[in-house]
């Protein structure tokens, strides 16, 4: 018997944590010697792109999928540099597109034109949240309609809460024929159960893995590029330029501890590795407060491990629409103490003063809070060291070894039923 057919699908307007996921599980060697995967994907520059830089663009197998979402459009005029008058008009006639079900019919066609044209014996889904890309649960649809393969459907956010009986209809069709969800966190899985009614029996916990490239340029180098000097202290956070991943708080708290004189400006420094539809704000804005020469927008980095190996302290203060991040992951793998925001899947990885520090995920506290930890971790040197080393211990329940078995088992028990 030869091997079975997996076809992952994958839907997101940027090419993010998620989708780096996904790629991981297409190089996994695991899986790889006991499956064929097949990998579906919409289609756009962004997207692309992140796969190029992951050398899967032009893998066989590979299905680019022209579907019509608004999603990477309102990202972009989101980026632009025009008046919200004007990003509006942009956005209102495709916006009503999509409420009169042109996208939704146009998509089901494509998908079900997939669906009878790769006959996969089962049907990885990964959606970034739920319901979240809309073409993600037009899958099901599609299959349900033509070739009723099994289907795991992966979730990597916490759900929203259901809208309307229209949703709730939709949600019973979607749990009825997915065979498992998948979430990284217990509180995931609890948000699908609470909000979206689904049966916590259906729903499995598998942790996220990130595997850890090696290093393209050193501390020095990245230090060179940065134009610090070579014994300063730096703060780095690694995560799109977007106001759920908390890098205004991070500035206010460096604010707060510059102007108390609790840390020297020549001494410490702080790097955001990403883009995003924020940039333009927190670049004036860390130009308002008197911060340029200290904290840097460094844009996207292919390279972007080699800050977080080139860092003394690594924080991720998201607050919200968050699971179990890529990055942190990244982070205890290279040893490197960490300051993360107490929700979600993060302090299911994060537990304070032995591979990490948590704070509070309160907007009122958020910064004060980091900054006293930011300023504890900065004094104590050993406290520092010890975080490091037991993050790096903690790494082996992440890596992609345990990933990939976990998922083997998955899909021949599912494949089984």
């Amino acid at each position: 018997m030869g091997k079975q057919k997996i076809l992952i699908f994958s839907d997101c307007y940027i090419y993010g944590g998620s989708e780096k996921l996904m790629a991981f599980l297409l190089k996994n060697e695991i899986l790889n010697k006991n499956f064929i995967f097949q990998y579906a994907y919409r289609k756009h520059r962004g997207y692309e792109k992140g796969l190029s830089n992951e050398g899967l663009l032009n893998r066989k197998n590979n299905y680019a999928l022209y579907l019509l979402s608004n999603e990477t459009l309102f990202h972009m005029v989101n980026n632009y540099r025009i008046s919200s008058f004007v990003k509006m008009t942009i956005k209102v006639p495709f916006f009503l597109l999509e409420k009169v079900k042109i996208y939704f019919l146009w998509n089901l066609l494509v998908l079900m034109y997939l669906m009878l044209k790769t006959k996969p014996s089962l049907i990885h889904i990964n959606n970034g949240g739920y319901p979240a890309a809309k073409s993600c649960n037009i899958l099901v649809v599609a299959n349900y309609l033509t070739i009723k393969s099994k289907v795991v459907y992966q979730v990597n956010n916490h759900a929203r809460e259901c809208t309307g009986i229209f949703e709730r209809i939709y949600d019973k069709f979607i749990h009825k024929n997915v065979n498992s969800f998948i979430n990284a966190s217990h509180k995931a899985k609890q948000e699908l159960v609470d909000k979206r009614n689904f049966d916590s029996n259906k729903i499995l916990v598998v942790n996220n893995c990130v595997p850890l490239p090696k290093v393209k340029f050193n501390r020095g180098q990245i230090f060179e590029e940065l134009n610090i000097p070579i014994d300063s202290f730096l703060i780095v956070e690694v995560a799109f330029l977007s106001e759920r991943k908390g890098q205004r708080y991070l500035i206010d708290a460096l604010s707060v501890l510059f102007r108390k004189h609790l840390l020297s400006k020549e001494k410490v420094y702080c790097a955001f590795v990403g883009n995003g539809e924020d940039e333009e704000f927190l670049n004036n804005y860390i130009n308002k407060l008197g911060l340029s020469s200290n904290i840097f927008l460094v844009g996207y980095r292919n390279n972007s491990e080699d800050f977080i190996v080139a860092s003394d302290l690594f924080v991720l203060p998201s607050i919200r629409d968050e699971d179990m991040p890529l990055v942190l992951l990244s982070a205890l793998g290279y040893g490197k103490p960490i300051i993360a925001t107490d929700f979600a899947g993060i302090s299911q990885v994060i537990e304070t003063d032995l591979n990490g520090v948590l704070i509070q995920n309160d907007l009122e506290k958020i910064k004060d809070d980091l900054a006293s930890e930011i300023y504890r971790l900065y004094k104590n040197e050993k406290l520092r060291t010890d975080l490091g080393l037991n993050a790096k211990k903690t790494y082996i329940n992440y890596n992609p070894e345990s990933y990939g078995l976990r998922l083997k088992g998955i899909y021949e028990k599912i494949y089984g039923e």
